[in-house]
C-alpha cells in the first residue's frame, strides 16, 4: 500500500498537473484535493473495519446504537458538516481568483477553433498578439480577460489556478497569481469540436525583471 501510494503521489508531478501548484489557486485547489482523497480513504478504511467487524464478531449481542442514531449521525450531521467546510473552503478560494482590486498585467484571451490568442498592450498604445505562446510574471497578480471567437471554450492552466469558460458574446475575468517560474503547460477544457484535444498552449512564467525584458524587446519586435 505504501508502494502504491508513493508511485501514484509521484505521477502527480509535471507541467500540466493540478496537484503540482505553481500558482496560489492551484495551492488551494491541490490542498482541498488531497484533503478529500485522505478523507475518502480513511471512511473507506472505517466502513471496512466496521463491515469485518460484523462479519467476524462472535457476540450475539446487538450493539447498542439505535437506528435513529445511526442514521441522524451518518446521514445528517456528518454529511451537513462536511459539506458546510468544503462549501467554507471553496468560496474562499474561488475569491482568490477574482478580479478584485487592481492588477499588475491585463491579457486578453480569445479563443478560436482550435488555438489561443493572447494580447498584451501597454500605457504607450502598444498591442502585442501571440498564438498559443503565453509569458507571465512571477509573483504579480494577472487579469485574464476571456473570450471566444466561434463556440463555448474553457482557459485553464492547471498549474496555476482553475478554469474560466470562454462563452459568446461574454468576457469573463480570471485572476491568477504565479508562485513559481518555469515551464508550464494550458489547455482547452471544454469540448469544443475535432481538434479539440490538440488546443493546448505553452506557458513560460519569468522572474519580474526577466519578464520585463521579454515584454520590451516583444513589443519592440512586433510588426
Amino acid at each position: 500500500m505504501a508502494l502504491l501510494v508513493i508511485l501514484t503521489a509521484s505521477a502527480c508531478q509535471g507541467p500540466v498537473s493540478a496537484l503540482d501548484p505553481a500558482g496560489q489557486g492551484a495551492a488551494d485547489i491541490a490542498w482541498i484535493t488531497w484533503v478529500m482523497i485522505a478523507g475518502t480513504l480513511f471512511f473507506m478504511a472505517l466502513m471496512t473495519g466496521l463491515w469485518l467487524h460484523a462479519v467476524y464478531r462472535r457476540s450475539d449481542r446487538p450493539l447498542k446504537l439505535s437506528n435513529t442514531t445511526v442514521l441522524v449521525g451518518g446521514g445528517l450531521v456528518l454529511p451537513l458538516v462536511v459539506i458546510t467546510l468544503l462549501l467554507v473552503y471553496g468560496i474562499r478560494s474561488g475569491h482568490s481568483m477574482l478580479p478584485i482590486g487592481a492588477p499588475d498585467l491585463e491579457i486578453r484571451v480569445t479563443a478560436y477553433q482550435w488555438f489561443w490568442e493572447f494580447e498584451y498592450s501597454d500605457d504607450q498604445g502598444r498591442s502585442l498578439t501571440l498564438v498559443d505562446e503565453l509569458h507571465l510574471p512571477l509573483g504579480q497578480r494577472i487579469d485574464f480577460h476571456i473570450d471566444t471567437a466561434d463556440v463555448i471554450h474553457s482557459f485553464w492552466i492547471p498549474a496555476l489556478g482553475g478554469k474560466m469558460d470562454a462563452i459568446p458574446g461574454r468576457t469573463n475575468t480570471l485572476r491568477l497569481v504565479p508562485t513559481r517560474a518555469g515551464q508550464f503547460g494550458g489547455q482547452c477544457a471544454e469540448f469544443c469540436g475535432a481538434r479539440h484535444a490538440h488546443m493546448h498552449f505553452a506557458v513560460t512564467v519569468h522572474e519580474p525583471e526577466d519578464f520585463q525584458r521579454w515584454l520590451d524587446t516583444a513589443f519592440e519586435d512586433a510588426p
